[in-house]
């Protein structure tokens, strides 16, 4: 006989929590999971446990459910009726790259596991199908213990990387014997879950380290009041449990169905591992995410063999794996760039700050040296000739960060400086910043910044029009989950830069001079959303929306300015992308020069004057499709842009000021190109007024170099 996943129906809230009766179904429907064995233990407690109703941490309630988990562990095998059992299991493992919370797909695994099992401990999981897709270099291999399902619930001692605890090593199980002299507990919720002809009740235990310095499990295990089966355990680790000092964080969630109506087992399980440089605080981390789900349960089968102790682990050869077709998913459909089938695996960090209180739980040093990006160290332009940077940050708790930075600009022969404080408040961020004599570009950036250096060292042109500006902003956003947003309210003092290098550093050609912007202080509200929208596997959509106000009355400008922007990437699959966007931009009031809408020539509109139009509205699509050639080494690509600026009564004055005028109408430029190694550098050859050849990177990196 063979069992399908199982689901179940009638599932309800029945203590403290208020969430909506649909939450409890949806849990019912996965059943919760954490391979805990088969348990099958007729024994309950005495008296059962009431959630809600405890006195707190290790209350008698909740010592007494957590001795009946311990006892149902440490008998499980022994108790149960199972005899085998075999599962076939599929999941996706993802490498990510995380650049300032916008997360993208460096490599992408998906395997199909057989896995087998035999009384009273026996094992072997076989890898027999695999497929993967590199989107961006790397020679990253994934633990073994990453690619198969935990069948025993880690054990007493919960090791991860390898069997050999390269990531977490010698934990000791929050139902482990002794466990109750290590952690404390805490009942928090129940849930009932009608299967079939019985009616499983499930409580959630909190457990945390009695001392938080220790190496530890902190979470939730979801325990089944008659079995003493942990039908789900969602954990994460304190910093002293990491043996990787690059580990940031570790998540585990494992969860268990009730199949047959006896035998709990495992059915999902997810996990994601985050790391950065320890001495170093860069935008940029990066994350495994693997989610294994088991598709079917077969316990009828005959065992043609019989399994020797311990877990076997093997895998087909490389060209049978290749061979296997029988998918579930694409290999874009699991926990890509987004959060997890029960929710972010973020939201159980979370959690478990909070059941730490105000101890740290995030892995890395509290003193880091610091950059906002490859350019914040060195760089070169026309208003500040070479400038070289630094900074560090200081973070005494988890929810807690400071940053510093600052410079000098040789050129100029003027300091540079900026002082920053984040704050987490539940899901949000309060912010607040200071800067000095800050450079920002009237428009969005042309370019990575280190190409701009590169431009202006060999051609003379950095592709900026740069002011200065002294002032600060205090807001809250959310820059977490598919809905991002912030609000603030600055106050700040601009003033025109100045042309502070002659001549291109090789020859003798003059630089194209500094624009003038409007001096005065600028009293401004802002605000922004972006939103991740549903897209079919492989495609990802975003809406982009933000507008400002500065009041007159405070500062000495006074208009409202908005954008919105829609933007969609697509790998269809085999060598073809695309990418596509559209945006609109409207002012109102009196606009200063610096608030313009710019277009014309590199980043926007390739082959004519740089930045050649403006106005106080603004349309531009830009579009591009490429195919790979020699992956991942050649791709060839299309691009074409359409776009337009008019001037109306907000935007005249500042644009005859700036020396801009509008474009009469649509302009339009196009071209053909080549993507070299994974489309990283890009080399292409746009028309528009005139022929341009443009050396650029791939857009996702722009913030960080």
């Amino acid at each position: 006989m063979t069992a399908r996943r199982t689901s179940s129906a009638d599932g309800r809230r029945v203590a403290a929590s208020t969430v909506a009766t649909a939450a409890a179904v949806a849990l019912a429907v996965l059943c919760f999971a954490s391979g805990a064995g088969a348990q099958e233990i007729p024994a309950a407690p005495a008296e059962a446990p009431r959630a809600g109703g405890s006195d707190g941490w290790n209350s008698e309630a909740a010592l007494l459910l957590i001795g009946h988990a311990i006892d149902a562990r440490r008998y499980a095998w022994a108790d149960s009726s199972l005899e085998r059992f075999r599962a076939d299991v599929q999941g996706h493992v993802y490498y990510l790259g995380d650049i300032l919370g916008e997360r993208h797909v460096i490599r992408a695994d998906q395997v199909a596991v057989d896995v087998r099992w035999q009384r009273p401990d026996r094992s072997m999981q076989t890898i027999v199908g695999r497929r993967h897709e590199l989107r961006l270099p790397t020679t990253i291999h994934y633990h073994l213990d990453h690619l198969f399902l935990v069948l025993d619930n880690f054990g007493d001692r919960i090791r991860i990387g390898d069997g050999h605890g390269q990531e977490i090593r010698d934990v000791l199980h929050p139902a482990a014997a002794g466990a109750r002299e290590f952690y404390e507990y805490r009942l928090a919720d129940s849930l009932e879950i009608r299967v079939r002809d019985r009616t499983a009740r499930v409580f959630e235990l909190e457990v945390r380290p009695l001392d938080g310095t220790d190496a530890g499990a902190v979470g939730s295990l979801f325990v089944e009041r008659e079995t003493g089966a942990i039908a789900r355990m969602r954990v994460t680790f304190t910093p002293a449990a990491y043996r990787d000092p690059q580990i940031v964080r570790l998540v585990v969630d494992l969860r268990s169905a009730l199949q047959e109506g006896r035998y709990w087992l495992p059915d999902e399980q997810e996990l994601e591992i985050v790391r950065s440089l320890p001495w170093f605080d860069f935008p940029l981390e990066t994350l495994v995410r693997t989610r294994l789900r088991v598709l079917d349960y077969d316990f009828g089968e005959e065992a043609l063999f019989g399994l020797g102790p311990g877990d076997l682990i093997y895998s087909y050869r490389d060209e049978e794996l290749a061979r296997f077709d029988a998918w579930e998913d694409p290999l874009f459909a699991g926990p890509l760039e987004g959060g997890s089938a029960d929710g972010d695996l973020g939201a159980a960090v979370a959690d478990a700050r909070g059941l730490l209180l105000r101890r740290t739980l995030l892995g890395g040093r509290r003193w880091q040296l610091a950059l906002p990006n490859a350019s914040g160290g060195i760089r070169a332009r026309r208003s500040e000739g070479l400038f070289v940077g630094a900074g560090g940050t200081y973070r005494p708790n988890d929810l807690t960060r400071v940053s510093f930075g600052g410079g000098h600009a040789i050129g100029e022969a003027r300091p540079q400086a900026s002082l920053g404080l984040r704050r987490r408040v539940g899901a949000v961020e309060v912010e607040v910043d200071g800067w000095l004599r800050a450079h920002r570009d009237v428009g969005p950036p042309a370019g990575v910044g280190a190409l701009r250096t590169l431009a202006l060292l060999a051609g003379g042109e950095d592709y900026e029009d740069p002011y200065l500006t002294t002032g600060g902003r205090i807001g809250i956003a959310r820059r977490e989950g598919p809905v991002r947003w912030q609000v603030g309210a600055s106050f700040e003092r601009h003033r025109s830069a100045g042309l502070v290098v002659g001549t291109a550093p090789f020859g003798d050609r003059p630089l194209r001079p500094v624009r003038p912007v409007d001096d005065g202080e600028l009293a401004r509200v802002d605000a922004g959303l972006t939103v991740e929208l549903q897209g079919g596997p492989g495609t990802r959509w975003t809406l982009e929306l933000a507008g400002e106000a500065a009041a007159p009355g405070i500062g000495d400008f006074g208009y409202t300015r908005a954008t919105a922007a829609l933007r969609a990437r697509g790998y269809p699959g085999g060598a073809w992308t695309w990418a596509s966007g559209i945006e609109f931009g409207a002012a109102g009031g009196t606009l200063p020069a610096q608030r313009l809408f710019l277009l014309g020539g590199r980043g926007s509109l390739p082959g004519y004057e740089f930045r050649g139009w403006g106005g106080d509205r603004m349309a531009l699509w830009r579009a591009e499709v490429s195919r790979a050639i020699a992956s991942p080494w050649l791709r060839l690509r299309a691009i074409g842009a359409v776009g337009r600026a008019d001037i109306g009564r907000a935007g005249e004055s500042a644009a005859r000021r700036f020396g801009v005028g509008g474009s009469e109408g649509l302009r339009a430029s196009a071209g053909l190109g080549a993507g070299l190694f994974y489309d990283i550098l890009r080399l292409d050859v746009m028309r528009g007024e005139d022929w341009i050849v443009l050396l650029s990177v791939d857009p996702r990196f722009l913030r960080i170099l």
